[in-house]
């Protein structure tokens, strides 16, 4: 059922598409324009009011594809009024084991929370996580191993679907806005949809982000344990798909090796290494900013990060070498 066409089946709803609002200045404006035009989520002037769990599985739905049939008027749920907007659509989240009726409750005007609302989205894209409930260990300082939401979060983390903040913190009871909402959306459509080549790049995207988090909050021996596996996964790309992306992929591959030494010089006193280093840095991560429109966001988070390491080199207080 992976057809986009299926969301528009949606569109008796009052979630559903109408006249694009998204500010064109907003910083996930191509995110939220392409959920709308996708028929995945409708844009709203307002993206930072708070998701409801009501809205959160019309979306969840949308993605996976799953069409609504007649709603025959059943009520699963105590607090599910058979004749509100929502009703078909729980009824078939039901059907297809997306919601089940352990809980007598569904709270449809609830505001949705990060583990369900990523619960929900793996659900509706068949997402298999058997392999997953054996790798709960060291997922973040809030996920214990023997939560139900572990395998949820550790799937979430390889693919940096939920972002995992500096300070190792998922908050998964936080309550989501429609932005930070769409973001996941959008980061696991694209692995419903995609190919196998798809899934490297996603993680290869996911392991950048966490190493220049960590980079940036002064981590950089933590960050050290995601570079040998983004050199992994851009050898694998490269061997996928011969072209710009795996080209800037190689490029910021080799931009953050370089950095990496140049932190290592930097500790251990070569301070004419770690210049050289980070020239060459530089230059890498010039090369990704102009092959890939996609990894250019990384590259330039990257050439903001080797400034600031310039500028450290002649200011010892900056923080960015400071060692947790």
């Amino acid at each position: 059922m992976k057809k986009w066409g299926v969301a528009l089946m949606f569109c008796f709803l009052p979630f559903s598409l109408a006249q694009s609002a998204v500010n064109p200045d907003d910083p996930q404006s191509s995110i939220l324009q392409h959920l709308d035009d996708i028929g995945v989520m409708s844009s709203d002037p307002n993206p930072d009011q708070l998701m409801t769990r009501a809205e959160a599985l019309v979306v969840a739905l949308r993605l996976g594809g799953i069409q609504i049939p007649e709603y025959k008027g059943q009520s699963f749920f105590s607090d599910t009024d058979p004749n509100q907007w929502y009703a078909p659509v729980v009824a078939r989240a039901v059907e297809t084991d997306i919601l089940n009726t352990t809980h007598t409750h569904f709270r449809p005007h609830d505001a949705i929370t990060k583990a369900e609302f990523l619960t929900l989205l793996f659900r509706a894209t068949q997402v298999n996580l058997n392999q997953y409930t054996y790798k709960t260990n060291n997922i973040a300082q809030d996920i214990p191993e023997d939560a139900w939401f572990a395998p949820i979060f550790a799937y979430a983390k390889r693919y940096q679907i939920a972002e995992l903040p500096s300070d190792q913190f998922y908050r998964p009871f936080e309550t989501l806005t429609r932005r930070r909402a769409a973001i996941m959306a959008f980061r696991t459509e694209r692995l419903f949809y995609g190919n196998a080549a798809t899934k490297v790049f996603v993680e290869l995207e996911a392991e950048i982000k966490q190493f220049i988090t960590l980079l940036k909050a002064g981590d950089s021996d933590q960050a050290e344990f995601h570079l040998q596996r983004i050199i992994d996964l851009n050898d694998q790309l490269v061997l996928m798909r011969n072209n710009e992306e795996a080209v800037a992929a190689n490029a910021v591959s080799r931009a953050l090796t370089h950095f990496s030494e140049s932190l290592r010089s930097f500790k251990f006193g070569n301070n004419l290494a770690a210049l050289e280093s980070l020239h060459l840095a530089a230059k890498q991560a010039d090369r990704a900013l102009k092959k890939s429109e996609v990894l250019a966001p990384f590259a330039r988070d990257l050439s903001l990060l080797i400034e600031e390491t310039l500028l450290s080199f002649t200011s010892p207080a900056s923080s960015l070498f400071s060692q947790k």
